[in-house]
């Protein structure tokens, strides 16, 4: 993963980076971990940037470790769980080989963390996530949905004939690259200009089967136009774009 990445963004991490918790109208994460809540139980925030999730998890949970690859954004989510004593800090590089210093937890979230266009470390990512959810524990994944991008590039298609083009200027209008095309037709595409995986559904049943977790639910979580277009259209409303909201078990 590049550090340095991270490290730059550690001061303006809300204002570059989409907050799936407080863009969550719904309010499912948070009742997720709040139903798998329980004091004698241990949870993982994977991928925890500056610690938004993290203190939810830390009144719910008696144990928390919160991982990250930058000591910016870890310093950051510490300040936020300075009223916790249960959370241990971690800087650890999900996608390397990376040896735990606490066991498989009850509990394990990771949110928009599986993301990398590199197909080499994102696998690793995938084993790494998986590998610390406990014998009979949960992992909840947020992740980016291809199905959901398809449906933008629609919606950006429906606007521009709402507008006035004809077919052919609207779709001429509506092309906008995301990469190379073989990159594009396995799910990446670009945001803000970083290469970032997006999965099918199916995808998503796939890689959690191959590591023995069985599926529970995969839900949309949906957010706002504004997220997808600087200023849609007022008329421009549900359905919405959404990440996938995955809830996966590992069995006793």
């Amino acid at each position: 993963m590049n550090r340095a990445y991270w490290e730059d963004l550690s001061d303006t991490y809300e204002e570059e980076i989409f907050s799936v918790l407080h863009r969550d109208h719904e309010g499912r994460l948070k009742g997720l971990i709040e139903e798998y809540g329980d004091r004698s139980k241990s949870a993982a925030d994977l991928g925890c940037g500056p610690g938004q999730i993290t203190p939810l998890l830390a009144k719910h949970f008696g144990e928390v470790h919160a991982c990250d690859l930058s000591e910016g954004l870890l310093a950051r989510a510490r300040a936020k769980c300075a009223g916790f004593r249960n959370v241990s800090f971690h800087r650890s590089d999900l996608s390397s080989d990376v040896s735990f210093s606490f066991p498989p937890v009850d509990l394990v979230v990771c949110v928009n963390v599986i993301i990398t266009a590199d197909l080499a470390r994102r696998e690793r990512l995938w084993q790494t996530v998986t590998g610390q959810v406990d014998r009979g524990g949960t992992l909840i994944l947020v992740l980016p949905s291809h199905e959901s991008a398809l449906y933008a590039n629609y919606r950006r298609l429906d606007w521009n004939l709402r507008s006035g083009l004809s077919a052919n200027d609207a779709l001429l209008h509506s092309h906008v690259r995301h990469g190379n095309v073989a990159q594009m037709e396995i799910g990446v595409r670009e945001i803000e200009g970083v290469e970032t995986k997006h999965y099918l559904q199916e995808e998503i049943t796939v890689q959690l089967q191959d590591r023995s977790l069985q599926v529970e639910e995969i839900a949309k979580l949906p957010y706002d136009w504004n997220i997808e277009f600087p200023d849609p259209p007022e008329w421009m409303e549900a359905p919405y774009p959404w990440n996938w909201l995955v809830v996966a078990r590992r069995p006793g």
